[in-house]
């Protein structure tokens, strides 16, 4: 009988784990996040665990994996794989998405989003530099003090949960817009994003992209923000118009913007916003870190190294 083999992407303190977990039921192999590594691997594996999300997971892909039974991701999004290509080829797919419990326990990308929020509110990128240049002028770099600010987050699920937490610590109004959540533990419940929008000194964004959000954060809304408003968006680049973000920093009716997520990621070098940013200050940009933390990772890895092997071994 062939060994089942399952296939991992991820960072390489997490091989133990996922050995540890499956190596009595599968040969595993860890091979490089690049195309080049996982594509061939991809035809004679029966799982991949993916912790990686840098190689987009396509139909052509998929179509050519004929043993390939299982992909599970170690994320809440997988927006880089076909997934209308597993289900015709009958490949289950599981994510993060739902598995609450384990997911309240896992704070770093609400740690990144009130970070670049202080970073927008201080102007921490310009006084870096200033600084690097032996130069110093607090007056150069006025701050929005937060204390008595409002921030209005947009989706009040777990990681705005936390930033909700985070910002009553600083001494502000919470408001929040989330159809699916009628009360929420902090903040109160803003019926449309118009009225967050135009009230809000600080913006966050954390919602999934489906149908209903893509692109929900266009130029009509951009430009009911609060004059100076500060934007954060740690979910995905795809939920608002990048364009209108530039547009919006030029005429300072935004102060500034803090962005996880690009829509053209990783080839970021294709995304206006980008090109925006190298000249601007008032633009902060990372790599689509919010989520990485390798204690966090760990978590998520060896949870689904454990549905990986539930599922073999109810299935047989």
């Amino acid at each position: 009988m062939t060994a089942k083999v399952v296939v991992f992407i991820g960072p390489t303190h997490c091989t133990e784990i996922v050995q540890r977990v499956l190596g009595a039921m599968f040969e595993v192999r860890c091979v490089e996040a690049t195309p080049d590594s996982l594509y061939p691997a991809l035809q004679g594996c029966t799982a991949l665990l993916d912790a990686s999300m840098k190689v987009p997971i396509t139909r052509e892909q998929i179509e050519r994996a004929k043993h390939l039974k299982l992909i599970a991701t170690a994320t809440t999004g997988c927006t880089h794989i076909d997934e209308k290509a597993l289900s015709r080829q009958g490949v289950t797919l599981f994510t993060l998405k739902g598995q609450y419990e384990l997911l309240q326990e896992l704070t770093p990308a609400a740690e990144l989003t009130w970070a670049l929020v202080l970073a927008c509110a201080r102007h921490l990128r310009t006084a870096l530099k200033h600084v690097e240049r032996g130069k110093w002028d607090r007056e150069q770099f006025p701050g929005l003090m937060l204390n008595g600010k409002t921030i209005g987050i947009v989706g009040m699920g777990r990681i705005g949960g936390w930033v909700a937490r985070y910002a009553t610590a600083f001494g502000m109004q919470v408001l929040f817009y989330d159809p699916n959540v009628l009360n929420a533990e902090i903040g109160q419940r803003m019926e449309n994003l118009e009225g967050l929008f135009a009230s809000s000194d600080v913006i966050t964004l954390h919602v999934h992209v489906d149908n209903t959000t893509r692109g929900m954060v266009d130029r009509a809304l951009i430009n009911k923000a609060k004059h100076g408003a500060v934007l954060v968006n740690t979910s995905r680049g795809e939920i608002l118009d990048e364009n209108a973000l530039i547009d919006a920093l030029a005429s300072e009716r935004l102060r500034a913007v803090g962005l996880d997520v690009l829509q053209s990621e990783p080839d970021i070098t294709q995304s206006d916003l980008w090109s925006y940013a190298r000249k601007h200050d008032n633009v902060l940009i990372t790599p689509h870190m919010g989520g990485y933390s390798p204690d966090a990772v760990a978590k998520v890895v060896e949870f689904a190294s454990h549905r990986i092997y539930q599922y073999f071994q109810q299935s047989g």
